[in-house]
């Protein structure tokens, strides 16, 4: 089996998830995980890292139930060199500096607010499957 970039979903909206599914589940090169809160992607993440087959990205909402967004992206952050740490696309309506300022201080690679468009999902999943060497630019 050939390499794939393993993406996982993670909001508290099934609608919303499945949504971003639908934006980019087309290509080939991707494998999709989904998770309704942040505890239950914890248990993904650590389930992949184990297997050898980290997740590659991570669109993440901001605002969850049990575990949030943020407090997410702190734990995978202050986790370290124990598994691979994925790329952080933060998901969010709100738009309060200080939230930007903490994704950014926690590595997010991109903030894109709520309502967001196909082309803004599909842009960041063909990014990195350039960059990672599984599809060539246009």
């Amino acid at each position: 089996m050939s390499e794939k970039l393993r993406i996982l979903i993670v909001d508290d909206s099934k609608s919303l998830r499945t949504m971003i599914r639908g934006f980019i589940e087309d290509y080939s090169e991707i494998e999709i995980f989904e998770a309704g809160d942040g505890e239950e992607a914890d248990v993904i993440l650590q389930e992949k890292s184990a297997l050898q087959e980290p997740i590659d990205l991570v669109f993440l909402d901001w605002m969850m139930p049990k575990v949030s967004g943020f407090a997410l992206l702190q734990k995978i952050r202050e986790m370290g060199g124990i598994f691979q740490q994925p790329i952080v696309v933060m998901l969010t309506a709100e738009t309060y500096a200080e939230q930007i300022n903490a994704c950014v201080k926690y590595g997010v690679a991109k903030y894109i607010t709520k309502p967001f468009t196909k082309d803004d999902v599909r842009a960041t999943v063909e990014g990195l499957l350039v960059e990672r060497g599984l599809r060539h630019a246009v």
